[in-house]
């Protein structure tokens, strides 16, 4: 708005030649005084506005993001399993980081400048249309044009950006899966293979991203192109109105329609930018919202259901049968009818594929049945409140997932206000309590990530200290014995036997010795109960219990014929147990690994450089075409200068052709912007995209070769590295991206425009130069702030993430312990001190544009006034006055 009736101010001025009369002099001091005092009316409207804009945004982008995230997290939690069967975990993670961090770009300072452009638009049209209508309606004939370039350009960058962030999901997910599972991958001396596969995806996401840099570029290009267009279009149709006699057209009305409208359209120049930056967050916020708006088919936060005051545990599965989603042709459970009584122990056995996992998923309603029913003490499961009911359900798992916190805070996650007391006594009764206190900080000794630090032994029993906590009225028992050596086995075992009394417990077990004093054996094959009985009974059957029996029998024979011969060719070697070996690890305690605060060197351009210098050709032909382009400002500043100043000449041949030729320099300017942009586009986004995977695949790789020890670092989570790869190489791209496209034309425009300054105007230069130094202090005062809460940001993010990858990958865990309300509060409050540095960034941010902002508006009106007094006193022209006016006014 400002410039619009800055442009209406000049088209006031008297543009006839002030050097020739004292009349002439004194009209030009009037005119100037004018324009001083427009200029600090401005600029204080602007430090006053101006902070008001930037900072509100800002501070609301801030508490939609952070809503954002929060409602994302929420819904990934309450979704059903079924739901994460058909997604990628690896992608969800990528979605929290790096799409989200894409909608806040989208959302905050940005939509303050669109408003600022569509206000200057809107005035700038206004004075165009009451001044000279005709002139107007020809210049803003080429807006559909502009409009339908932009609209064009911003369907295909949003399905690129949707590819793009696709493949970087797949890429995503693949780090998560391998840097979660790296101790298997190392086992196996698989790190080329995965690595391999985590480059082909991002090989993909490359292509993309060049895709989307050239269209970004062009798009640019293409709004400049016919913004210079306009200029030559209004510019030589004004003068053709003055020239045929046009009433109401003069000198002055041509200037202030010109102006006017010039930067009505420049705004939508300046707002190109911008628009990509929305285009993309759109692209970003389609999967985010999908995620947000999807009800799932058990809701693990509703408050529906019927919450029952006690359960005994009664279980009756009454014709149940169910597909997965996945196979929805392959029946895995097939009318299956099964009574399980309160207290009784009852197992289930039967060959790989029977359902025995399957039934007690159901069980704990994880899914429903396709057909049938399941009840608790006569209660369909359905009609209960999920939450409730399976607060009164215990498991414990094969594989038992531990999370990456203390002891004992891993048992209190079993039941929201546990005791001290509670959680030792439920460490006694899984027998635990003798080794935790062999621990120096007994229950406050960290396991690590997934319990890297416990034996399988140790875990397997904190586990079941973790299902015993919840005093639980039916625990479920899925192979935990499955994965031990005998004698940690034999140690579970009787953990297990023993926290199973007075319960109704549902035994999944693989060594049938291990459940020959439960109360029902149930077998199952395909789907079905095939027999049921003791294990006396079902021997005597001789049935499919009796065969599987039978077959272990064999296999145990075999087994320990072969441990006798292998026992004389390794006697004279020295063994140890896993117990003995874990022991001797160094104990982390919660007090002795904290965050880090690491000082890392810093890191030089030419460094970076390094990795792209095959690609060296592209940047050199990049930065040309960005200095190409830092060319156009000036070119345009002296063309607009001289306009102001031609009507000197009242020569109608000489306008006309004075007008010609500034009309066609427009045009060519427009050329040379459209081709430096998409030269730009096309070599920057190749060596920035190279780079950015570059980056991504040494990174990846260095991760994969550290050590073990390296990953059990709190600071190297499987959530803060995925982070790192996601957001923080990102970054980086713009070393060699758009940024430096960005940076090389400022400082080409900046090293023009002093030296065209100089030469039209020295002591105005000097002048404007003198001034440059305080707005130089308060960019650096902007950006040291800026780098310190970005750094504070990042800290935080990368906590966040590893909050939300942990609870993503450990999902069944979570709901089968009801969870899911304490990872939420815990990512919350990591978000939370990461709003409280963007509300401080937020008030930096906007005092430091509003005072950078209004300080330019004083500038302008000390040029003013100073270049009338050189114009008075001889020592400069009225069009080197102009020249160097607008030569800053155009960068600014």
């Amino acid at each position: 708005m400002s410039d619009d009736l800055i442009g209406g101010c000049l088209g006031k001025t008297n543009t006839t030649n002030y050097q020739n009369c004292t009349q002439s002099q004194e009209k030009l001091n009037e005119d100037m005084i004018k324009l001083t005092l427009y200029y600090i009316g401005i600029g204080v409207t602007a430090l006053v506005f101006g902070y008001m804009q930037i900072s509100f945004w800002v501070m609301t982008a801030a508490r939609q993001t952070k809503r954002i995230r929060k409602q994302f997290f929420h819904s990934v939690l309450a979704q059903d399993i079924r739901w994460f069967d058909g997604c990628d975990i690896g992608e969800l993670n990528t979605r929290m980081t790096d799409d989200i961090n894409k909608i806040s770009d989208g959302i905050g300072e940005k939509i303050a400048l669109l408003f600022q452009n569509i206000s200057t638009f809107s005035i700038g049209l206004t004075i165009g249309l009451v001044k000279g209508w005709k002139l107007t309606l020809v210049t803003l004939s080429t807006s559909p044009l502009i409009i339908a370039s932009a609209a064009i350009f911003s369907r295909i960058i949003i399905s690129l950006t949707t590819k793009e962030l696709n493949a970087y999901s797949k890429a995503g997910a693949v780090a998560e899966e391998v840097l979660s599972s790296i101790r298997t991958v190392v086992a196996f001396g698989a790190q080329e293979k995965e690595i391999q596969r985590y480059t082909q995806n991002l090989k993909y996401a490359k292509d993309i991203g060049i895709r989307k840099a050239i269209a970004s570029k062009l798009s640019l290009g293409a709004v400049y192109f016919f913004m210079n267009g306009t200029y030559g279009l209004a510019f030589w149709y004004g003068i053709s109105l003055i020239l045929s006699g046009e009433p109401g057209y003069t000198i002055g009305t041509v200037l202030a329609v010109f102006f006017s409208v010039i930067h009505s359209s420049y705004c939508i120049g300046t707002a190109a930018p911008n628009f990509e930056t929305f285009t993309i967050a759109r692209g970003a916020a389609f999967s985010i919202f999908q995620v947000i708006d999807k009800k799932p088919a058990i809701d693990n936060f509703s408050r529906k259901g019927y919450k029952p005051e006690c359960i005994e545990g009664t279980v009756e599965f009454k014709n149940v049968s169910f597909s997965y989603p996945s196979r929805p042709s392959v029946k895995i459970l097939k009318d299956l009818n099964l009574k399980i009584q309160s207290g009784e122990t009852v197992a289930l056995v039967g060959p790989s594929g029977s359902g025995k996992s399957t039934t007690i998923q159901l069980l704990q309603r994880l899914y429903d049945p396709d057909n049938g029913f399941i009840t608790v003490d006569g209660n369909d499961i359905k009609t209960l409140n999920v939450h409730h009911y399976r607060e009164h359900i215990g498991v414990v798992s094969q594989e038992p997932v531990l999370f990456e916190t203390t002891i004992n805070n891993n048992i209190k996650y079993g039941r929201d206000g546990v005791t001290d007391e509670e959680i030792e006594k439920a460490a006694k009764e899984a027998n635990a309590y003798d080794f935790i206190m062999a621990f120096p900080n007994r229950f406050n000794t960290l396991v690590g990530e997934k319990g890297a630090q416990m034996s399988g032994g140790q875990k397997q029993r904190i586990a079941i200290a973790r299902a015993l906590v919840r005093n639980p009225k039916i625990l479920i028992l899925d192979e935990a014995t499955s994965a031990l050596d005998t004698e940690s086995e034999s140690v579970v075992q009787a953990a297990l036997e023993k926290a199973s009394k007075g319960r109704t417990t549902i035994v999944i077990a693989h060594q049938l010795s291990t459940i020959r004093s439960a109360d029902l054996i149930v077998t199952m094959k395909d789907g079905m109960v095939v027999e049921k009985g003791t294990h006396t009974e079902l021997i005597a059957k001789q049935g499919l219990y009796y065969s599987l029996a039978m077959s272990q029998d064999i296999k145990k024979a075999d087994e320990q014929m072969e441990s006798v011969s292998t026992e004389k060719s390794i006697n004279s070697v020295p063994l140890c147990s896993m117990n003995s070996i874990k022991s001797d690890l160094p104990d982390k305690s919660e007090e002795s690994i904290q965050y880090k605060e690491t000082s890392l060197p810093e890191v030089s351009l030419f460094k970076i450089f390094k990795l792209i210098k095959s690609e060296w050709l592209s940047v050199v032909l990049g930065t040309l075409a960005a200095v190409l382009n830092g060319t156009v400002h000036p070119v345009f500043s002296i063309i607009f200068a001289k306009i102001i100043t031609m009507f000197e000449n009242n020569d109608k041949t000489t306008l006309k052709h004075d007008a010609e030729i500034y009309s066609m320099i427009f045009v060519i300017l427009g050329v040379i912007c459209f081709v430096s942009y998409f030269i730009q586009g096309l070599f920057y986004g190749r060596a920035g995209e190279i780079l950015t995977m570059r980056l991504r695949h040494l990174a990846f790789k260095a991760m994969l070769y550290q050590d073990i020890s390296w990953f059990d670092d709190k600071e190297n989570s499987t959530g803060a590295l995925t982070t790192i790869l996601a957001i923080d190489i990102a970054q980086i791209q713009g070393a060699t991206g758009s940024r430096v496209g960005v940076l090389t034309q400022n400082a080409t425009n900046m090293g023009l425009s002093i030296i065209i300054s100089f030469i039209y105007g020295w002591e105005m230069t000097l002048l404007i130069l003198s001034i440059a130094p305080v707005l130089a202090l308060t960019g650096m005062i902007e950006t040291t702030a800026m780098t310190g809460f970005a750094n504070k940001d990042k800290q935080e993010l990368k906590h966040a993430g590893k909050i939300a990858t942990e609870a993503v990958e450990n999902i069944r865990t979570i709901v089968s312990f009801t969870r899911e309300k304490a990872f939420e509060q815990a990512y919350e409050e990591t978000l939370q001190m990461q709003h409280r540095n963007t509300l401080k960034k937020a008030q930096i941010f906007g005092s430091c544009y509003a005072f950078s902002h209004a300080f330019v508006y004083f500038a302008y009106a000390v040029g003013f006034r100073f270049g009338a007094y050189l114009i008075q006193a001889g020592r400069v022209t009225p069009e080197g006055m102009f020249v160097c006016l607008m030569v800053w006014m155009q960068r600014n």
